[in-house]
């Protein structure tokens, strides 16, 4: 189970206070009905929240965005690579999203693809984000939001061939 976009601090507070969506994915977790605990988000500020998220609960999975452009962002990249340093101590899965984004949508550009983001529609772009992407250890890149783009994104993927060892 994951706690869904927990970005903004009142709902943080909320979905961690007693009595709040936490408690209860524990309580879940004891008897039996989930196996894992995640936190999810989008935004400039979840890599941030996540660490928050973190230093509150021993999640078992963060969910968030990562891809050439997040990683240039002024704050970005440097809160990502802090909270991913946190996972990889603790064991807990990177999940990625929004690997093949170019952006948010530009004004006045016809959104023609079930995306939150502007997404990359060529084939050797978006080879090459899902290999940049994938470059970095440790992480898991999920799929993305729009079933046409789907097959190109798992091409990339498949390129890569099988990982060493297990």
């Amino acid at each position: 189970i994951q706690l869904h976009a927990l970005v903004h601090p009142d709902e943080w507070d909320q979905a961690m206070s007693p009595g709040g969506a936490l408690e209860a994915a524990i309580k879940a977790r004891e008897e039996g009905l989930v196996r894992h605990i995640g936190v999810t988000g989008h935004g400039w500020n979840v890599a941030a929240m996540h660490k928050r998220s973190l230093e509150r609960f021993d999640f078992d999975s963060v969910l968030m965005p990562w891809n050439w452009y997040a990683a240039h962002h002024e704050t970005y990249g440097q809160d990502f690579e802090e909270t991913g340093r946190i996972c990889e101590e603790r064991n807990v899965a990177i999940q990625t999203i929004k690997s093949i984004a170019r952006g948010p949508w530009a004004a006045g550009v016809d959104r023609n693809h079930t995306t939150w983001y502007q997404p990359l529609e060529n084939e050797d772009d978006i080879r090459a984000a899902v290999h940049w992407t994938l470059s970095r250890p440790g992480i898991f890149l999920n799929s993305v939001g729009d079933v046409d783009l789907l097959p190109a994104v798992l091409r990339a993927a498949d390129d890569l061939g099988d990982p060493p060892g297990d």
